[in-house]
């Protein structure tokens, strides 16, 4: 047998990266695999390797293959796969408060000495990651698809105001991408947002945009945009109902949104009925949560 019939096949390499991210396997022989096929020559292995590697992305090396690929592969939807999984080196940056003065720029005290280097690692890692992003939605030689993933895996830094310009900036495009990855983005932080998605919250506007904006405005508490999400519960799209119908439980400002919702969970259409019987166990836990606390002083630790 020659070297050439040696060699696994795409298919099976292919079969083996699935298996990995459908199993969560991410062993040591698994993410090393991972690697080594972020570096194929075959386009389909490497986009494989590149969504997989979201498994993998804090462990070393795998970043900085990642950005090898987003700055230099010629083949867009590999570069896409891998803005995904970079995605969540910006969300695990959030959570660690690196936009924030006491975040990781702060030295404890009782971290052990590897501690500290992995926390210095991964922040130097973050500010790659952020930079690179910033970049690319800046390029004015950048695809607009590369842009709009590169959006969507900045949205995490929503509260920052040049993230909130560039958002400003999709929504103004023509194109309907731009403007549904823009609604996305605002989902993060709907509170910057009550008038933007309230006028897309509207009859005249396409069903993907009256889905996307209600969407993103499920972790929002405004009123105004509960009441135009309520004028949408005569729709006879099952996918518009459902999404309105969780939307507003978990903005909880509803008049008599318990009866609402115990009407819908008799809804002929199943899937507006899974949604309003979701929606009821939502509210109840709201309900449940808000009297513990304003009426006991009891808050959960």
């Amino acid at each position: 047998m020659n070297d050439y019939e040696a060699q696994p096949h795409w298919q099976d390499i292919l079969q083996r990266i699935a298996s990995i991210r459908e199993q969560d396997d991410y062993s040591t022989a698994n993410i090393e695999f991972i690697q080594e096929q972020l570096l194929s020559d075959d386009d389909r292995i490497r986009a494989g390797a590149a969504l997989t590697a979201s498994g993998c992305v804090f462990y070393p090396k795998t970043i900085d293959l990642l950005l090898e690929i987003v700055e230099n592969d010629d083949n867009e939807a590999i570069r896409k796969a891998s803005l995904n999984s970079l995605g969540l080196v910006i969300h695990e940056g959030v959570m660690r408060n690196y936009e924030n003065d006491s975040g990781a720029d702060t030295k404890m005290d009782f971290y052990e000495e590897w501690d500290e280097l992995q926390e210095e690692s991964l922040h130097e890692d973050y500010l790659r990651v952020k930079n690179l992003l910033f970049t690319l939605i800046q390029d004015d030689f950048e695809s607009q698809t590369i842009k709009e993933i590169g959006l969507l895996a900045l949205s995490d830094l929503g509260f920052l105001p040049a993230v909130r310009e560039f958002i400003q900036e999709f929504i103004e495009l023509e194109a309907e991408s731009a403007k549904i990855v823009a609604l996305q983005a605002m989902g993060k932080y709907p509170q910057y947002w009550t008038t933007e998605l309230s006028d897309y919250i509207s009859i005249e506007q396409p069903t993907s945009m009256v889905l996307e904006a209600i969407s993103s405005s499920y972790s929002s508490n405004s009123l105004e945009i509960a009441q135009r999400i309520e004028k949408f519960l005569e729709h006879e799209d099952p996918e518009i109902l459902s999404y309105a119908l969780l939307t507003l439980a978990n903005i909880n400002q509803t008049d008599n949104l318990g009866e609402i919702l115990q009407k819908f969970s008799h809804h002929p259409n199943e899937r507006v009925n899974q949604a309003a019987n979701e929606a009821l166990r939502l509210f109840s836990q709201k309900n449940f949560d808000d009297y513990m606390k304003n009426e006991l002083g009891y808050e959960e630790s």
